[in-house]
């Protein structure tokens, strides 16, 4: 990377970031992710709306969250992420505060206008690109932020339905709250001090040529990098893989356990075999950590793509094998699925450069939206036309397969960007 990693060399405390980081994702992913989502059924007991209604606000959170992660991953560049992942879990624990107070729909969007702008200051590009930018080996420093904060999901929504359990829906919420203002929002102000963006430098000595009266020089890496990066056919083929990833995941997501359920499982083992994946994603990273721990994130992803539509070929035949089959295809999906998250997070620092990480990542998570966002609709709109899952499956397997074939191109040498 050259010259392009010296925020890395001159960051203090490179374990003191990377644990920061990956203990504030384990707390924060947990309460604004995979929490959020046991609050669907509560509030369409307690006020009466649909669950399309009470679900269309977790819509409206992640689309605010990959609209915002341009102008953060911008900010993140120039001034480094220790005030936005700070400022984020403050404006999470605001929101969430308020959402036990609601009166109506319209209040319950604008509380959700919130979770998402905190999701993206918290969550996915910020955290990245504090790593990228100040750790010197930034591919070890994602993998272990990755593994620890894939366990998320054991951590926090079992407190919460406790409480839940006990005491309702609002002090559940008020829990979440508490958990992302004494969590992540203390860990990042006290372990990311110190920590720059990858155009840091850069800014500065463009603000003291200004105030002295001198034309700034020109940077080092020439124009903006993330109109360089968009200029490319790297960044759309791979921008077409991951939200293939997105709109497979997404989906899945929401329409595992139906499926497992329409194929006559209990919902007992449907539960198990959902919860399978996340574990799998963990294992899947510590397998690829041990086996290549300084691996191009290129040759991993051209391995874990075509593992990806291996899993869906076995969940459209594990039909016939009961619970064995389709516990399979939670092991090998939730492997694969969870290694392409870090091989995304690393494979554009090796393309493109550590110089403007966090606008180029947060540009390829805006292509995302209508994948990430529509996924769970069209599904079912599909299987309403068809009245089974099958089409749909294939349908999926097709879209991986294009996704494969996409990332094979961008990260091809031909393809790659002059720097």
């Amino acid at each position: 990377m050259g010259s392009e990693g010296q925020g890395a060399k001159t960051a203090p405390g490179e374990n003191r970031i990377i644990w920061g980081v990956a203990i504030s994702q384990l707390i924060a992913i947990g309460v604004l992710w995979h929490s959020i989502a046991l609050f669907l059924k509560p509030l369409n007991q307690e006020f009466g709306w649909s669950a399309t209604e009470v679900a269309s606000a977790f819509t409206l959170a992640l689309v605010v969250a990959d609209i915002f992660a341009i102008p953060f991953g911008y900010l993140m560049d120039r001034r480094g992420g220790r005030w936005i992942m700070t400022g984020g879990g403050l404006v999470g624990a605001a929101a969430l505060m308020s959402v036990p107070h609601i009166n109506s729909l319209t209040e319950l969007y604008m509380a959700f206008t919130g979770v998402g702008i905190s999701q993206s200051m918290l969550l996915g590009n910020i955290p990245a690109s504090v790593v990228t930018a100040n750790v010197k080996d930034f591919r070890r420093g994602l993998t272990y932020a990755a593994i620890i904060g894939g366990l998320s999901s054991a951590v926090v929504p079992p407190v919460v339905g406790l409480i839940m359990g006990e005491y309702g829906w609002r002090a559940g919420m008020m829990a979440l709250a508490a958990i992302l203002a004494f969590g992540p929002t203390l860990i990042c102000f006290f372990t990311l001090r110190g920590t720059v963006g990858s155009r840091t430098g850069e800014f500065q000595r463009r603000k003291q040529a200004l105030s002295e009266g001198r034309l700034p020089s020109a940077p080092q890496g020439g124009t903006s990098p993330l109109r360089s990066a968009i200029r490319t056919g790297a960044f759309w083929t791979l921008a077409i893989a991951f939200s293939v990833h997105w709109f497979v995941m997404s989906g899945i997501t929401i329409h595992l356990v139906p499926l497992l359920d329409e194929r006559g499982l209990p919902q007992s083992l449907a539960v198990v075999i959902f919860s399978m994946t996340g574990p799998a994603a963990v294992v899947g990273r510590i397998i690829t950590h041990v086996l290549d721990p300084v691996g191009s994130a290129r040759r991993t992803g051209r391995i874990v793509f075509p593992m990806f539509g291996v899993g869906m070929l076995i969940l459209i035949f594990a039909g016939s094998y009961g619970a064995t089959g389709n516990f399979l295809f939670a092991l090998v999906h939730g492997a694969a699925g969870g290694v392409i998250m870090i091989v995304r997070q690393t494979v554009i620092a090796e393309i493109f450069g550590l110089r403007g990480y966090a606008a180029v990542s947060g540009a390829m998570t805006t292509v995302s939206i209508l994948p990430r966002t529509m996924s769970p609709v069209v599904l079912a709109m599909l299987h309403d036309v068809y009245g089974t899952y099958l089409p749909v499956l294939w349908f999926l397997f097709g879209l991986i397969v294009i996704g494969t074939i996409a990332y094979f191109i961008g990260t091809s040498e031909r393809m790659a960007p002059r720097r």
